[in-house]
């Protein structure tokens, strides 16, 4: 792996975090083919990638994925260095080196992504693809993330029964809260339709947070915020529960692989409860759009 502006101590803390990735969550050879690039000049070599990489729906503020679909291709990720404090860089890498591996195993089965049109990427399970590769990326990455912070501040040594423990978990989700409002506020069916993938999506990155902490699909129990009632009326709770469940079972591209079409029949469950949800009144606002409960 070539890491271009990195420190040694960057560079080693890195290299810890991904021991911390399981086999056969990331192929041990796409190290040989991945850049790594952190910048102070994030947002104009962005837009010179997108002349030759359209954007893949990976993108954040605080890097950039860029795939090569060529046989040998070299792959790279460009890291804002204006966007990371402390250990959160191995968040981010960790997240995208995930998104890479998972690209290589997904191109190989249904070709080169930059080409579909939409209604290829519909018959290819794209956009399922990308709920899962988010859900996955998070679930590692956090694992990664929060166990080299736990030996930063503990020591080399793991536990001594083996369980690590953590005094103060953050499950905030600011993009989930925002696209679930928005979602439940839509006035027609057409708009809520228009904003179901960004619920799906953000949903994706809060139940890969959570994927570390539990084993089973009880969001509840872990976070107390969690917003059963507005995921109720809006989307289906059960609907939401079972996407979650689905997410915790494909722990590798090949489980995932498996089971796509279970992924879009609960996505089509959703869309029929917004259905139903319009053809009786449309939306339903109330007070609180947070769902926390009393």
């Amino acid at each position: 792996m070539q890491l271009d502006n990195f420190s040694s101590r960057e560079t080693a803390l890195l290299t810890g975090a991904l021991a911390f990735v399981r086999p056969g969550e990331m192929d041990p050879a796409l190290a040989d083919a991945v850049q790594i690039v952190k910048t102070d000049n994030f947002a104009d070599e962005c837009d010179q990638l997108a002349r030759y990489y359209a954007p893949l729906g990976l993108e954040t503020r605080t890097s950039r994925p860029v795939f090569d679909t060529g046989r040998n291709g070299r792959h790279r990720i460009l890291l804002n260095n204006a966007a990371i404090s402390g250990l959160s860089f191995l968040h981010t890498l960790v997240g995208d080196l995930v998104h890479l591996n998972n690209l290589r195993r997904y191109t190989a089965d249904h070709g080169n992504v930059y080409r579909f049109t939409q209604e290829q990427a519909i018959a290819q399970s794209w956009y399922e693809f990308l709920v899962w590769t988010r859900f996955q990326a998070m679930r590692i990455a956090t694992r990664a993330h929060a166990l080299v912070s736990w030996h930063e501040v503990n020591g080399e040594q793991p536990p001594a029964d083996g369980c690590y423990r953590f005094a103060r978990v953050d499950l905030t989700s600011p993009g989930m809260t925002t696209s679930l409002e928005q979602l439940h506020r839509a006035e027609e069916l057409a708009a809520w339709r228009a904003g179901l993938w960004d619920l799906l999506q953000e949903l994706a990155l809060y139940f890969g947070r959570l994927a570390f902490y539990q084993r089973d699909a009880r969001p509840g129990e872990l976070d107390e915020a969690f917003p059963e009632q507005v995921l109720e009326e809006t989307v289906g709770l059960n609907n939401v529960l079972s996407l979650y469940r689905l997410l915790l079972q494909a722990g590798s591209y090949d489980q995932w692989s498996g089971q796509w079409d279970a992924l879009r029949g609960t996505v089509l469950a959703m869309q029929e409860h917004g259905r139903r949800r319009y053809a009786v009144g449309g939306a339903q606002t109330s007070p609180d759009t947070t769902g926390e409960r009393s």
